[in-house]
C-alpha cells in the first residue's frame, strides 16, 4: 500500500517528519518498507497484513497515525444539492445472488464533461504509482485509495434499456475488460450485467462497452460489497488483479460504502460539472450489526504482565476509533467499529492496547524459569528403539497418513475392518487413511531403486489408523524393511526385544500369509506370550522388484508396554558349562517353537540355554521329515555337574520330544 505524506496530512494535523511517520507506523504494526521523495511529497510504501483491510485507504491509516500520536480525524465533507428527479427513472437493478453481493449501490450524475482532472489530484495519484486518465476515472481511483473502498463508473447511456443485473454469468458468455482482453467465464463467476450482456466482472474489473470515454455524458456508479472469497476466486481463475480485487479480497467496510459513494458523486460535480440525480438504489441482504465486547482490566494486565489503568485502555480505544459505552470498575464495553473487522473478541482488544502502548514500554523479563520434565516410558522406548536402529545402518523415513486407494494400501494387517476414506479429501487420489506404513515403506524403496540406490535399510515409527464404531482408532507401528534375508531381518527382531528389556515373554514365529505384501510360506506372525505383536516376511514378487527384500511391521504400543529397562545384577557361575548337540528328525509341520516349548517344559534347573542352529534335509531323512540341530547349555550355580547328570538331563529331553512330538534321535 503506497500512500502520500501530503495526501495524509489532509485529514489529520501531526507535525512529524516523513522518517519519524514512519517509525510511529512501523511501531504500531504497519510496516514502512520505504520513503521515496515524488516531486514535492513523499510516497511511503506500508505493507498491510492481510488482517487489515481498513489500512488499504488514507483514512485508514490516518486513524493509526491519530491512534500513535494523538488528534482528530477529519473527513472530508459530503454533502450535495441534487436535482429533483429520482435516481430510479434513470436505472433499475436487481441482485440475483445476494450470497455473493449483500450491499449494491448506485448512484447517478448527468451531464458531466469529461477532462483531465486537476493537477492537485493528479499530484497525488502519480505520487503512489497510479496513471491518470480523465477526471471521471481518476476521482473512482481517487475515492478508492482514499476510503478503501472500491468504486466503478459506467458510461449510463451505454447501458441496454437502463437495467442493471447482479447475477452469475452463463455458460459461454465472453466480457472484453477495460485492458482490452478478452475473458471467457463460468457459470460460478458473479458479473454485473445488462438486459444483454455481463459489463462488469463484480469485485475485478469493468468491461470495454460501458467503459468511460470522452463522449460519456451520463454516470452510472457503483459502490457494492462483494463475498471476499469469490472475488479472490474469480479473480485466480481468470489471472486478473487489479487494486479493487485485491481490496474486495481481503473484505471491504460494510459501514463505508455510503460515504465512499457520496464522495465520489460530490467530486464529480465539482470537477466534472456533473448534476447529480435525487436518492441512491440501495440493495441490502440485511443491516450490518455491530460487535459489542466486554474488556476486563484485570485480565489485559493479566496478559501484558503489567498495571495499564482503565482510563488508558479506554483512550487507546477511543483513539483506534472504538466506541466506548460503559465503564465501571476494572470493566469496558467496547463497541467496534464497522471497519474493523479483524476484532471480534476480547484477546483482539487487548492486542489493539498492547501495539498502541508500545511494546518497547513493556519490560522484558531476562530471566526464564525453566522446569525440567521427564520422559515418559513410550518417548524412552521410542528413543531406545531409533538409537539401536541407527546404529545398525537403517535410515528413519517419514511418510503421509493420507495415502492413495491402491489395492496396497488396502492391506489388514490390524483389523478385518475396511479402510477409511477420507469425505472430502484435497486430492482426489489420495484420499484414505494408512492401515499400515509398509505400503509406503515400499514405495519409498521404489523411489531409491529408481534413482540408483539399490539396497536400502529403513524405519518409520508413526501412525496408522483403523476403523472404529465412531472414531478412527489410532495405533503406533514400528515398520523396517531391509535389503536382506528373512533370517537376518528375524535376528534384528529378536535383538530389538532383548535389547528393550523383554526376554520373560514367551515368543512364538507363526506362519502367515498376506499375499500383497509376503511371499508364501515366507512370512511369520510374531508373538509374544499368545499376544500379536506384529508381522514379518519376504516381500512378494508381486510387488515388482528384481531383487528380494524383507518387511517387518511392529505393534509399537505394545512394545512400549512390556519394555523393561530396570537393570539386575545376575552373577556369573564360577563352574564350568557343558555343552551338548543334538539332532532329531521330526515331521516336517513341526515348527522350531514347539521344539523349544518341549525342552523348556522339563524345568531342567541347570539347562541355561537353548540354541537352533541347523535344519537338513536330505537322502538319510525320511520323506516328510527334516532334522533340525539344535545345542544345549547346561550349566549348574553350586557345583561342577558330573556327566551323569548331563546325560540324565540329555535323555529327558529326548524322551519328552519323542512323547510329545514323535521326535526321533538322529544317528549319524
Amino acid at each position: 500500500m503506497k500512500i502520500s505524506y501530503n495526501w495524509l496530512k489532509e485529514y489529520a494535523y501531526f507535525y512529524l517528519s516523513p522518517e519519524e511517520l514512519a517509525d510511529k507506523l512501523t511501531n504500531a504494526g504497519l510496516v514502512v518498507a520505504d520513503i521515496k521523495p515524488v516531486e514535492d511529497d513523499y510516497c511511503l510504501e506500508v505493507e498491510v497484513t492481510s488482517n487489515r483491510p481498513d489500512c488499504l485507504g488514507i483514512i485508514g491509516i490516518t486513524r493509526e497515525v491519530i491512534a500513535a500520536v494523538g488528534g482528530a480525524l477529519h473527513i472530508p465533507d459530503t454533502d450535495f444539492e441534487t436535482l429533483s428527479a429520482k435516481v430510479t427513472k434513470f436505472i433499475d437493478v436487481t441482485v440475483e445472488d445476494p450470497v455473493l453481493c449483500p450491499h449494491y449501490t448506485a448512484r447517478v450524475v448527468r451531464h458531466v464533461t469529461v477532462r483531465p482532472s486537476p493537477e492537485w489530484m493528479q499530484k497525488k495519484l502519480r505520487c503512489i504509482g497510479i496513471r491518470p486518465v480523465n477526471n471521471i476515472v481518476d476521482i473512482t481511483n481517487y475515492v478508492m485509495m482514499e476510503t478503501g473502498q472500491p468504486i466503478h463508473a459506467f458510461d449510463l447511456d451505454k447501458i441496454a434499456d437502463q437495467k442493471i443485473v447482479v447475477r452469475r454469468a452463463l455458460d459461454g458468455e465472453m466480457i472484453v475488460v477495460i485492458n482490452g482482453v478478452k475473458r471467457a467465464l463460468f457459470h460460478d463467476m458473479l458479473v454485473i450485467a445488462d438486459s444483454k450482456r455481463p459489463v462488469a466482472i463484480a469485485g475485478v474489473m469493468g468491461g470495454k462497452e460501458t467503459e468511460v470515454s470522452d463522449s460519456t455524458r451520463n454516470i452510472l456508479l457503483e459502490c457494492a460489497l462483494f463475498e471476499p472469497g469469490h472475488v479472490r476466486r474469480t479473480s485466480k481463475e481468470l489471472g486478473v488483479f487489479t487494486d479493487s480485487s485485491y481490496r474486495f479480497e481481503r473484505s471491504t467496510d460494510p459501514g463505508g460504502i455510503e460515504l465512499a459513494s457520496k464522495r465520489a458523486v460530490k467530486l464529480m460535480k465539482e470537477l466534472a460539472d456533473g448534476e447529480i440525480v435525487s436518492g441512491v438504489i440501495d440493495i441490502k441482504q440485511r443491516e450490518y450489526e455491530k460487535k459489542r465486547i466486554p474488556l476486563r482490566i484485570e485480565r489485559l494486565q493479566r496478559i501484558l504482565g503489567i498495571e495499564i489503568k482503565r482510563d488508558i485502555a479506554s483512550d487507546i480505544l477511543k483513539r483506534l476509533q472504538f466506541t466506548i459505552v460503559n465503564e465501571v470498575d476494572n470493566f469496558i464495553d467496547v463497541v467496534v467499529p464497522s471497519f474493523r473487522g479483524d476484532i471480534y473478541r476480547e484477546i483482539d482488544l487487548i492486542e489493539e492496547i498492547a501495539r498502541i502502548y508500545g511494546y518497547n514500554n513493556i519490560p522484558a523479563k531476562t530471566s526464564i524459569c525453566v522446569r525440567g520434565s521427564i520422559k515418559s516410558k513410550y518417548e524412552a522406548v521410542e528413543d531406545c528403539i531409533r538409537q539401536f536402529l541407527i546404529g545398525l545402518g537403517f535410515y528413519e523415513v517419514k511418510t503421509f497418513s493420507i495415502v492413495d486407494i491402491s489395492p496396497l494400501q488396502s492391506v489388514k494387517l490390524w483389523s478385518e475392518r475396511e479402510s477409511l476414506d477420507i469425505a472430502n479429501p484435497l486430492r482426489q487420489e489420495e484420499s484414505r487413511m494408512r492401515t499400515s506404513l509398509l505400503p509406503s515403506l515400499i514405495n519409498t524403496k521404489r523411489y531409491n531403486v529408481n534413482h540408483g540406490n539399490e539396497s536400502i535399510k529403513i524405519f518409520e515409527i508413526a501412525r496408522v489408523y483403523l476403523a472404529g464404531d465412531k472414531l478412527p482408532h489410532e495405533k503406533t507401528c514400528l515398520s523396517l524393511l531391509i535389503d536382506a534375508d528373512f533370517f537376518t531381518l528375524k535376528g534384528i527382531i529378536e535383538s530389538l526385544v532383548l535389547h528393550l528389556g523383554i526376554s520373560s515373554l514367551k515368543r512364538e514365529w507363526i506362519p502367515f500369509s498376506e499375499p500383497k505384501l509376503f511371499r508364501d510360506e515366507r512370512a511369520a506372525k510374531i508373538q509374544l506370550d499368545d499376544k500379536t505383536l506384529g508381522y514379518l516376511g519376504e516381500a512378494s514378487r508381486e510387488l515388482g522388484f528384481k531383487t528380494s527384500f524383507c518387511l517387518s511391521e511392529l505393534d509399537m504400543d505394545f512394545l512400549a508396554e512390556k519394555s523393561n529397562f530396570e537393570k539386575r545384577y545376575h552373577p556369573l557361575s564360577p563352574y564350568p558349562p557343558v555343552f551338548r548337540d543334538l539332532a532329531i528328525i521330526v515331521d516336517e509341520e513341526v515348527p522350531w517353537t514347539s521344539i523349544e516349548k518341549c525342552i523348556t517344559a522339563t524345568h531342567i534347573s541347570f539347562l541355561k540355554g537353548i540354541h537352533f542352529f541347523d535344519v537338513y534335509r536330505g537322502k538319510q531323512i525320511p520323506a516328510g521329515k527334516k532334522s533340525v540341530a539344535f545345542n544345549l547349555c547346561f550349566q549348574a550355580e553350586d557345583r561342577t555337574l558330573k556327566s551323569e547328570e548331563v546325560e540324565t538331563a540329555e535323555w529327558t529331553i529326548l524322551d519328552v520330544l519323542h512323547t510329545t512330538l514323535d521326535a526321533e534321535l538322529r544317528k549319524l
